[in-house]
C-alpha cells in the first residue's frame, strides 16, 4: 500500500487551496471521502486484468484488506458470489470488519429483497416468494407476511454478520412492461405499497438490520432497466407525486428509514435542467446526479434526514455517460452520502484506481465543485450510523436447523397464501390427477422437474405424465404428447430475468441463449394451449412471475393461476429442485387449499376494461 501513501502525498502537494474557503486538512478530507464510498468484493485476481478476473471472492486477501483499512472505506456491498454457506460468509464478514479504519463497524450491505433478488444461498436461508406475492396477501392476511418475512430475512442476515439489507422496493409497478421491477415490487397501488412496505421495513429494522427505500424517486413506470440504459419517467408532477412518491413519503413519516437508494432514471417534472456527459452530449439530469431530487425534494421538502445512498455507480444508466470520478462527485453534489460501487473491483490495479478517484474527489473540494461541509457533514451522518451499529452489537447466533426449519414453513405458507385464481375456474376441482393423463409445458427442464416433485410430494401417480421444455422446444412432439393427454398445464417465467436478480450487467451477459425468447415461449405456449383446448382437453396455465401474460390466456386457459414465484431450492437428494409455488399449485388442483392471493396489479381484458380479483 506504500504506492497509494506516495500517490496521495503527490497529490497533497500538488493540489492548491479554493480562495474564500478554510484550509482543509487533507488527511481528514480524504478519510471522509473514503466513509462515503462503498465497494463490492464479487471477484478477485491477484494478477491479470479485471475483464478477464472470474475468481469468487470467499475470503478477504489482503490487497482488500490493506485498501479498506488504508482509504478509509465506510463500508462494502456483497454478492452471491462472496457467500457459499453460513460458516464461510460469517468468516468473511468477521475478516471485514477486523479491516475498519477506525474501530467503528463497516457497513456490510447486501440486495436480499426476497424471491429472485436473494444473494444468500438457498438451502441455508429460503429466499420466500418476494414482494408481489406479498402484496397479493394484504387483503386476506393484512401485515402478517410483510412483517414475518421482514424479519425473517433480518435473522438471516444478522447471524452471519450482515448489517445493512438494500431493501424494501417501494416502486409502484404501474408499467406491465417493466423488464427490471415487475414482481420486485409489492403491487401497482401505492398505498398498498407504502402499507407493505413500511410494515417489512419496520420488522426488519426491529430485528436489527438496517433498511433501505427504493429507487428513489421510483421505478415503477420504465421500459429500460437502469442497469442497460438511461430510463425517463414522463409522468406529470401530480402523478409522481400521486403514485411514485407517496410510498417513500409515507415510510419517511412513519418508519425511519436508515437509507434510501437513488434511482438512476430521468425525471422531468421533478428536474428537467440537463448535464454534459463525457461524449458532449446533453442530457436531462438522472436522479442520482441531481441536487433538485436528492437534497431540495428529499431532504427538505420530505424531511428525510437518514443516508442517501446512490444505486450502483457502475450501472449502464450512469457508466455509459459518465466516468467514474464525474459521477461520484456529481452524486456527492447532487446530496448523495454514500457512492455505491464506482469501480467494480477485481484487481490491484482497481484499488489503485480507487484511491486515484478519492484524489480526484479531494480534488473537487479543493476547486470548490463540492462544499467541504456539506462533506463533512455527510460524513459524519455515516460514521453517527456506524456508532448507532457498534452499541448495537450482540453475539452472532448462526442459524440451525429449527431456524431453517421456521424458515422454510413460512416460504410455503406465504406461496400458499399469495396463491392468486384469475378471473373464472372453468374446471370441476378437485382433480382427481391420478386418473389423468398429464402433459406439463414448462420453461425449462428444471420447471419440469419442479412440477413432478410436486406430484410425487402429495403421493400423486398420474396415468401419464410427459413434459415439453419451452427452452429447447420440439413443438411436434409436444403436440403428439398433448393429443395423448388429457389435461396440459402450461407454465411460464415473464418477463426474462434482469441484471438485478443475477448481481450486474456483465452476468446477464453470460447467460446461455435460449432456443426461444420469452416472448417466443409465451407465443408457442398460447398455441398449444388453444390446441389442446380445440381437442377437448382440460387446461390449465401458471404465471410463475408477474400476472400479466396470464391475459393472453384467457380464451384458451379453463383455469389460471399466479403464483408470483418459480423458486427453486435443493432441499433433498429425492427432491433436488422442488419449490413452493409448484406444490402449491398442485395442492390446489387436488383440493387440499385455497387460492386466497388477491390480484396485486390490474389486468387489462379482452375488452379492455382493468380485472382485479
Amino acid at each position: 500500500m506504500k504506492q497509494y501513501a506516495l500517490l496521495l502525498a503527490v497529490m497533497t502537494l500538488s493540489a492548491g487551496g479554493c480562495m474564500g474557503q478554510k484550509p482543509i486538512d487533507q488527511q481528514e478530507l480524504r478519510r471522509q471521502i473514503g466513509q462515503k464510498l462503498m465497494i463490492d468484493l464479487r471477484h478477485f485476481c491477484a494478477e491479470g486484468s479485471s475483464a478477464e478476473c472470474k475468481t469468487d471472492l470467499t475470503e478477504l486477501p489482503k490487497e482488500f484488506a490493506d485498501a479498506i483499512e488504508q482509504l478509509h472505506l465506510g463500508g462494502v456491498i456483497l454478492f452471491a458470489n462472496n457467500l457459499k454457506d453460513k460458516n464461510q460468509i460469517r468468516r468473511l464478514t468477521a475478516d471485514l470488519q477486523q479491516a475498519s479504519s477506525d474501530g467503528l463497524p463497516l457497513l456490510i450491505g447486501i440486495d436480499q429483497e426476497g424471491g429472485r433478488v436473494a444473494r444468500l444461498p438457498t438451502q441455508e436461508f429460503p429466499a420466500f416468494a418476494g414482494n408481489m406475492a406479498i402484496g397479493a396477501t394484504l387483503a386476506s392476511s393484512g401485515n402478517r407476511y410483510a412483517a414475518d418475512v421482514g424479519k425473517a430475512i433480518a435473522q438471516q442476515l444478522s447471524s452471519v454478520g450482515i448489517n445493512l439489507n438494500f431493501a424494501p422496493s417501494l416502486d409502484v409497478n404501474n408499467n406491465p412492461a417493466n423488464p427490471v421491477i415487475n414482481a420486485r415490487s409489492f403491487g401497482d397501488n401505492a398505498a398498498a405499497v407504502a402499507q407493505a412496505g413500511g410494515a417489512m421495513l419496520s420488522a426488519m429494522q426491529d430485528a436489527g438490520v438496517l433498511g433501505t427505500i427504493k429507487h428513489f424517486p421510483g421505478h415503477g413506470d420504465t421500459h429500460v432497466d437502469s442497469h442497460t440504459g438511461l430510463p425517463l419517467v414522463e409522468h406529470d408532477r401530480a402523478t409522481v407525486e400521486a403514485v411514485d412518491l407517496y410510498p417513500f413519503r409515507q415510510l419517511i413519516k412513519q418508519h425511519q428509514p436508515a437509507m434510501v437508494m437513488t434511482a438512476h432514471i430521468q425525471y422531468p417534472a421533478l428536474d428537467n435542467s440537463s448535464l454534459t456527459t463525457k461524449s458532449g452530449e446533453a442530457v436531462i439530469k438522472p436522479a442520482t446526479l441531481s441536487r433538485a431530487i436528492l437534497t431540495d425534494l428529499l431532504r427538505d421538502d420530505m424531511g428525510f434526514d437518514g443516508i442517501i445512498i446512490t444505486d450502483a455507480l457502475n450501472m449502464a444508466g450512469i457508466s455509459q455517460f459518465f466516468t467514474p470520478a464525474e459521477a461520484v462527485i456529481q452524486t456527492f453534489a447532487a446530496g448523495a452520502d454514500i457512492a455505491l460501487m464506482p469501480y467494480e473491483m477485481k484487481t490491484p490495479a482497481d484499488i489503485k484506481a480507487l484511491a486515484v478517484l478519492i484524489d480526484q474527489v479531494v480534488a473537487a473540494v479543493q476547486q470548490g465543485k463540492l462544499n467541504s461541509a456539506e462533506v463533512a457533514e455527510s460524513a459524519q451522518r455515516i460514521t453517527h450510523l456506524r456508532q448507532q451499529l457498534s452499541t448495537k452489537q450482540h453475539a452472532l447466533v448462526l442459524p440451525d436447523s429449527e431456524r431453517l426449519a421456521d424458515d422454510l414453513k413460512l416460504e410455503q405458507q406465504l406461496a400458499e397464501a399469495s396463491l392468486t385464481l384469475v378471473g373464472t375456474n372453468k374446471l370441476q376441482l378437485p382433480l382427481n390427477l391420478a386418473a389423468l393423463k398429464l402433459h406439463l409445458i414448462a420453461p425449462d427442464q428444471t420447471k419440469c422437474q419442479s412440477w413432478l416433485q410436486a406430484l410425487t410430494l402429495w403421493g400423486v401417480k398420474p396415468e401419464s405424465v410427459t413434459c415439453s421444455d419451452l427452452t429447447s422446444l420440439e413443438q411436434n412432439l409436444a403436440l403428439q404428447q398433448i393429443k395423448q393427454a388429457d389435461l396440459v398445464l402450461g407454465s411460464l417465467i415473464s418477463p426474462a430475468q434482469s441484471a438485478a436478480e443475477l448481481g450486474v450487467l456483465a452476468d446477464l451477459q453470460a447467460l446461455p441463449t435460449m432456443k426461444l425468447t420469452v416472448s417466443e415461449q409465451k407465443q408457442v405456449l398460447v398455441q398449444l394451449l388453444q390446441q389442446a383446448k380445440a381437442q377437448g382437453k382440460k387446461t390449465v396455465m401458471v404465471s410463475l412471475r408477474t400476472p400479466y401474460e396470464l391475459t393472453d390466456f384467457a380464451k384458451s386457459a379453463d383455469l389460471r393461476l399466479a403464483t408470483y414465484s418459480y423458486n427453486q431450492k435443493p432441499q433433498t437428494a429425492l427432491r433436488p429442485f422442488s419449490g413452493p409455488a409448484y406444490d402449491a399449485v398442485i395442492a390446489f388442483l387436488l383440493g387440499k387449499i385455497q387460492a386466497p392471493g388477491q390480484l396485486p396489479v390490474s389486468l387489462t381484458t379482452e375488452d379492455g376494461q382493468a380485472q382485479r380479483r
